[in-house]
């Protein structure tokens, strides 16, 4: 087993059996019939979600990861029994690891101008951001982390080391969220619906202008889902400042309306490294607006 660092201090809030689990059971290598490749050769199993690692990742951080993901599934077991039917998995890549380097992403190219998952300034500056930069420099420099069904977490990410690019958020959070809308779309349709209202209701009352949030209903959706677990840094739209669960439900009562649907009384994930950490709020002035200026 990993030697347990200092910054896993976010693990004491873990519920007292899922603390027995994690630090009864180490991490072995992914069961032969997964079909999992030999690249990954560390596994832990998040409510039957494989939660797997190269050797070059410490032992904590898929502990972490593991409670993460269970507690985000624990008000709707339908949705775990989806994920697991569809074949989703976890891998946390070292911090001296990338994208690229794991072999279902080795393949992987750069967006077209066209991609509908492009922000509005990636857009705008394509070719500076994107078109010159080769597949695996553009990757490299995109992500720390991706949803679906192989979905990407990082080391720094979930142990929240202040290497990490997103420090003050949990980009897991984000990206196993899409994963839970995903399974949503799938066997819940009607609530489903009512995520899409919401958004489409947002997007007309010029909710999260600019944000990322606006980007897709995915990404409203995920986005909402850290506010929801208070593991995201400050979003501001014109003054209005949105931190937690309460400024969510006065802002935009209908996502926070779906959001409940699939969470319930879950408000705190055990292991989140940035549950109303202070570095959720940056230093100096509060600005009015928090998107991004492009």
């Amino acid at each position: 087993m990993a030697k347990v660092r200092p910054h896993l201090a976010g693990l004491a809030i873990l519920s007292s059996a899922a603390l027995t689990a994690c630090t009864t059971v180490t991490a072995v290598p992914p069961p032969p019939e997964l079909g999992i490749p030999a690249f990954y050769t560390q596994y832990r199993d998040a409510d039957g979600i494989p939660v797997v690692s190269s050797s070059a990742v410490p032992e904590d951080a898929l502990l972490a990861a593991e409670a993460m993901i269970e507690d985000m599934l624990a008000y709707r077991p339908d949705l775990a029994t989806w994920l697991q039917r569809e074949g989703y998995r976890v891998a946390i890549i070292a911090e001296d690891e990338a994208l690229l380097d794991l072999p279902e992403n080795a393949h992987w190219t750069k967006p077209a101008p066209d991609d509908p998952r492009l922000t509005r300034c990636e857009k705008k500056h394509y070719e500076e951001r994107i078109g010159r930069l080769t597949d695996r420099a553009y990757w490299d420099a995109r992500a720390r982390g991706i949803g679906g069904q192989h979905t990407v977490g990082s080391e720094e990410d979930v142990l929240g080391l202040t290497s990490s690019r997103y420090y003050g958020e949990t980009i897991l959070v984000h990206e196993f969220a899409h994963n839970i809308l995903f399974a949503i779309q799938a066997v819940d349709p009607a609530l489903y619906t009512q995520v899409e209202a919401a958004y489409a209701n947002a997007l007309a009352n010029d909710l999260w202008l600019n944000e990322y949030a606006t980007t897709t209903v995915q990404e409203y959706w995920a986005e909402g889902s850290q506010i929801w677990f208070e593991s995201n840094r400050l979003t501001v739209v014109d003054g209005t400042r949105i931190l937690n669960r309460e400024d969510l439900a006065s802002y935009d009562p209908a996502l926070y309306a779906v959001l409940a649907r699939a969470y319930g009384d879950v408000t705190r994930l055990a292991g989140d490294p940035f549950y109303r950490h202070p570095a959720r709020v940056p230093p100096g002035p509060i600005p009015e607006n928090t998107a991004e200026v492009c």
